[in-house]
């Protein structure tokens, strides 16, 4: 099987580029050897699929349908299909997708619930319910659809936060507290938060939500934009939160690990006596905020950046200037009486350390 030359990059890495099916197929490695049986397992796995469609294993073509879609989806969503691959499945996974039906994915259904994660955990219904859209999605790339198959219903959790005076308190003045006001203030995500830069989201008092900063396998890989269109925004940048930020060193204003935020804000909160709560769960303590404040909806959804079938429309048509800036005045003078009248708390500045 003949494969395009693999040429070295300046850097020292390994390079192969493949054509199939009028795609590029980009592939880069640190030593010549791993490009080249990287690429020599690419073409081999296409080759198989173009011959013998059904007898291709679920396995492979769920690895195939992933690498069709490096660069045109994110990252975390591909990571999210590699933990199905790796995780769910196991028996639907070994074998050719032509021996796949509705009884036998439904059968792998409930094993999946009746079985416990390794920390003795069941399994969750949205990650089955996922795996199922994703084995359907690729069956179907591949010719193959089947009837309905039955997914554990995912109820809806009744989540009991603490006050946000109280969560407020826990965090002030902690080296956390920044990442903590802006996802409980300004409703960002640990992705958005972590994307910040000073010489690109601050100007003018705003803060723009312009990029995103995930990790994936251990690795940041920094992207332009949110998950959805409508997670780009511009935020009026409180006073107080443009003082923390004036004490960080650096251009990156939260150089910390999303471990290392999660496992603080823990400590935090046990050490305060309250109850448990994730980081992400402060943009759900946010949105309770506008809703005790009586924020329009559609005002909120924009400052969330949330999507649902209409929000688009709705934010669009209904959204003007003037409300818009009577809603930040509202959220940050609530907000800023949790503070307390004081300005940003003298705190010893951080710059990227291996701790992080």
């Amino acid at each position: 099987m003949k494969l395009p030359a693999i040429r070295q990059l300046p850097s020292g890495s390994w390079f192969c580029r493949l054509r199939i099916d009028g795609k590029d197929i980009c592939i880069t490695e640190s030593s010549r050897d791993v490009c080249q049986a990287k690429a020599l397992a690419y073409k081999t796995g296409v080759l198989e699929l173009r011959a013998h469609p059904d007898r291709v294993l679920l396995r492979t073509a769920c690895e195939q349908y992933i690498k069709d879609r490096e660069g045109v989806r994110s990252e975390t969503t591909l990571e999210g299909y590699r933990w199905i691959i790796r995780n769910l499945f196991p028996g639907q996974m070994g074998k050719p997708i032509g021996d796949i039906t509705e009884k036998s994915l439904a059968r792998a259904v409930q094993q999946e619930r009746q079985r416990t994660t390794r920390l003795g955990r069941p399994v969750s219904p949205k990650s089955i319910k996922n795996a199922v859209a994703f084995v359907r999605a690729v069956l179907r790339e591949n010719g193959i659809t089947l009837g309905a198959v039955a997914a554990p219903e995912v109820k809806r959790r009744l989540v009991q936060l603490p006050p946000p005076e109280d969560v407020i308190r826990a965090v002030q003045g902690t080296e956390i507290e920044l990442p903590c006001l802006l996802a409980a203030w300004l409703t960002l995500s640990m992705s958005e938060i972590r994307g910040l830069t000073k010489s690109k989201s601050v100007l003018n008092g705003q803060l723009y939500v312009c990029e995103t900063l995930v990790r994936v396998r251990g690795q940041d890989i920094r992207r332009e934009g949110g998950k959805e269109e409508q997670r780009s925004r511009v935020l009026t940048l409180p006073p107080y939160l443009a003082g923390l930020i004036d004490q960080v060193e650096g251009d990156i204003i939260v150089p910390m690990t999303p471990n290392y935020i999660e496992s603080h804000f823990r400590r935090l909160l046990q050490r305060a006596g309250l109850p448990h709560m994730t980081f992400h769960q402060l943009r759900h303590l946010s949105a309770s905020a506008m809703a005790m404040l009586g924020i329009q909806k559609e005002l909120a959804q924009e400052r969330g950046g949330w999507k649902t079938p209409h929000t688009m429309d709705a934010v669009y048509t209904h959204t003007f200037p003037e409300p818009r800036r009577q809603a930040d005045q509202k959220i940050d003078a609530y907000f800023q009486s949790l503070i307390g009248n004081k300005s940003a708390t003298k705190r010893k500045k951080y710059r990227i350390s291996n701790r992080f």
